[in-house]
């Protein structure tokens, strides 16, 4: 008997005993920047974060401040100090007034940044850097797939994207069909992360290579329902996704789209105050096994602009206020033309000023097409 429960307490002092490796394991700061996660270590030196070197984590944006906050190990605990930024820095939603002890997983805001704080082992960061590397390469191939702008010619074309999180669910893209014909689209797979930006990839792949077998990509109408024929959501792991679709024939400057499911495009003509909305009624595509998207179709004069979006480009709520509707991002980019140049980068910029300088709950995807 006495043997049994010498057994169980060796069993039971075991058990107590922290797992192996736990005490080799490393306080580090998990942050993305310019599209590249990087594991920052935390020792008792600590980490300035700044707006320039000498900060050991250099952020590079407006809203950080030169000396912006330390983060450092203290004892058997990682403090962060706000070192008198002008924005502030905020762990988990709230702003910091003095010192704060990090707990594990905390989330550290500073301006349009995420700094994540985590507690990882050795094989833990062997496995954070191999899964970077697969993330970086999937990020490089949705890049690689996004349109040149166009500087010059019957069509120019400019746009900003940034997806919310490393890989987002957006896509788009325009070409030439032939010297009569120029087509474009903009696409939003529903979901984040790599399985719908894989999707959105697939999608823009066949519209970019022109894959929808027997299909006059002329044709908005037979575009959208080979997209369907395609891609139904039952073999594509439940995903659907919201298209808009248009071919310019560019003698008789005439615009032919179609929708499916997808707010609507913004025609903005010169002279005119605001833009008016192009929209088109359809189903979202592989959410039916058949249904119709109509064609429409709207004249374009000399100098119209027309603008493309996802809808993570208007649907935001500024700190405070109400939540924005289509029509206010009509009225911003109403301020950005024509006569002057399109800049889908300062759009971006004003609606991050309206969401407060937060990072966007949605992919921005904004393309602005101008036919001279």
């Amino acid at each position: 008997m006495a043997a049994d429960e010498d057994q169980v307490e060796r069993t039971v002092i075991r058990r107590a005993l922290p797992p192996s490796g736990e005490a080799a394991r490393e306080h580090v700061l998990i942050v993305t920047l310019d599209g590249t996660t990087r594991q920052i270590p935390v020792g008792p030196a600590g980490v300035v974060v700044g707006r320039q070197p000498p900060a050991e984590l250099v952020i590079a944006q407006p809203e950080i401040s030169r000396r912006h906050c330390r983060i450092a190990v203290e004892g058997d605990a990682v403090v962060i100090t706000d070192l008198g930024s002008t924005n502030g820095t905020l762990v988990d939603g709230a702003r910091i007034a003095g010192p704060v002890r990090l707990a594990e997983g905390a989330a550290i805001q500073l301006g349009s940044v995420l700094v994540r704080y985590q507690r990882r082992g050795a094989a833990e960061l062997a496995e954070a850097a191999e899964l970077e590397a697969e993330l970086q390469r999937a990020g490089d191939y949705v890049a690689a797939l996004l349109p040149s702008p166009l500087e010059d010619g019957p069509v120019r074309a400019a746009w900003h994207f940034v997806p919310c999180a490393r890989l987002g669910g957006d896509a788009f893209g325009y070409d030439w069909l032939d010297e009569s014909w120029f087509s474009g689209f903009v696409l939003d797979v529903s979901g984040h992360g790599v399985g719908s930006a894989m999707h959105a990839a697939a999608v823009a792949n066949t519209l970019r290579r022109r894959g929808l077998p027997g299909v006059d990509f002329r044709d908005p109408s037979a575009v959208m329902a080979g997209l369907n024929a395609m891609f139904p959501m039952e073999a594509h792991n439940g995903l659907m996704l919201t298209a808009w679709y248009f071919a310019l024939e560019l003698a008789p400057r005439r615009l032919r789209f179609a929708s499916a499911g997808h707010h609507a495009g913004l025609l903005h003509l010169p002279g005119e105050a605001l833009p008016q909305a192009l929209p088109a009624r359809g189903p979202a595509i592989g959410m039916l096994p058949a249904a119709v998207w109509p064609t429409s179709e709207a004249v374009l004069p000399p100098g119209a602009r027309l603008w493309l979006s996802s809808d993570g480009a208007f649907e935001i709520v500024p700190p405070g206020g109400e939540a924005w509707t289509f029509d206010d991002m009509a009225t911003l980019i109403a301020r950005a033309g024509p006569p002057a140049p399109p800049q889908p980068d300062r759009i971006y910029a004003a609606v991050r000023r309206t969401g407060g300088g937060l990072p966007l709950a949605d992919d921005f995807s904004l393309v602005a097409l101008t036919f001279p």
